[in-house]
């Protein structure tokens, strides 16, 4: 539950008031964020709290000329270690002696990019403001408060470093309040040199089973089968693609809508083999919900950390035309 301190502190974002001064000063340290995540090197450890879960991570990230590579190091738990880069997630599990490739879309953001790809957008789904700093990993922090303008999306609190700009802290505020999600840096080093050999993964995944997803585009006709009848004001369609899903071999349709900030996968699928589970109706986890059904033949799930209810809405309205 959130402390009575948050709650304080969420009533406080609430009640300031969205002038426009406020707001340009909010856009423009977003900005700030989205540019340090582009063009910085880092490396740090963090932490992430997400439902009852608690991880420890390393991260190190380079940038150079427009590309991006990271690597990713789970400090508690069962051992995994993730590499990033422009095109590929590669996830190595050695208590599994398994290898996961996925293909990485051209949209997506680096971790702890959890900022707008769409700033101009935002305004019109959400108040911004900027809040009390705070110091975060040894750093003194700007404080930038993004607060949803109904029930279709949560609200975020997030510290930059006040030199770089990079994203240090970041809370999700549920429609009641509630913190759902964190990730804070408990250490971190900004701009320094990163070798080839700091992002190189620990495992080589020789003689272990690979797992390569395949994405496809679909064509034309595909293009218009499926889609959301009833979408929360603001979102729309950004991507939809063709996937074959790497551990199962099931071609699966993957839809993704937008606000701007939040964002909501659609997966359509035939119904699979009988005993396998999927989900039926609501259900959630700390912010991530997602609602299941079934519309001729075909499985829907609906996922995405927003609401119960925006979850709800988008999976009752898919239609096949």
């Amino acid at each position: 539950m959130i402390s009575g301190q948050y709650r304080s502190l969420l009533l406080a974002f609430i009640l300031l008031p969205a002038g426009a001064t406020a707001a340009e000063s909010a856009l423009d340290w977003l900005v700030k964020m989205n540019a340090a995540v582009q063009n910085e090197n880092y490396t740090g450890n963090f932490v992430y709290r997400h439902g009852d879960q608690l991880d420890a991570m390393r991260i190190v990230h380079r940038a150079s000329n427009g590309t991006h590579r990271e690597r990713l190091i789970s400090l508690n738990g069962e051992a995994r270690e993730v590499i990033r880069n422009n095109r590929d997630v590669i996830c190595y599990l050695p208590t599994k002696k398994s290898v996961l490739v996925e293909h990485r879309k051209s949209s997506e953001k680096s971790f702890p990019a959890i900022l707008p790809h769409k700033l101009d957008r935002i305004s019109s789904w959400y108040r911004m403001g900027l809040g009390q700093g705070d110091r975060v990993a040894n750093r003194a922090t700007q404080m930038v408060y993004i607060m949803p303008k109904d029930v279709y999306r949560y609200g975020y609190q997030l510290w930059a470093d006040k030199k770089s700009g990079l994203l240090l802290r970041a809370n999700l505020i549920n429609e009641n309040g509630q913190v759902v999600e964190q990730f804070m840096f408990t250490d971190i080093k900004i701009g320094e040199k990163i070798r080839n050999i700091d992002l190189k993964p620990a495992y080589s995944g020789k003689k272990w089973e690979w797992y390569r997803e395949k994405a496809i585009q679909p064509d034309s006709k595909h293009n218009v089968r499926w889609k959301a009848a009833r979408l929360p004001m603001g979102f729309s369609l950004l991507r939809r693609i063709m996937r074959n899903k790497p551990m199962d071999n099931l071609l699966v349709e993957h839809l993704v809508y937008s606000d701007g900030l939040a964002a909501v996968s659609v997966f359509i699928e035939p119904q699979g083999r009988k005993g396998k589970h999927k989900i039926k109706g609501t259900t959630g986890m700390g912010a991530v919900h997602a609602f299941g059904t079934v519309v001729k033949g075909h499985q829907i799930t609906v996922v995405g950390e927003v609401p119960a209810a925006t979850v709800a809405l988008i999976g009752k309205s898919i239609t096949y035309q």
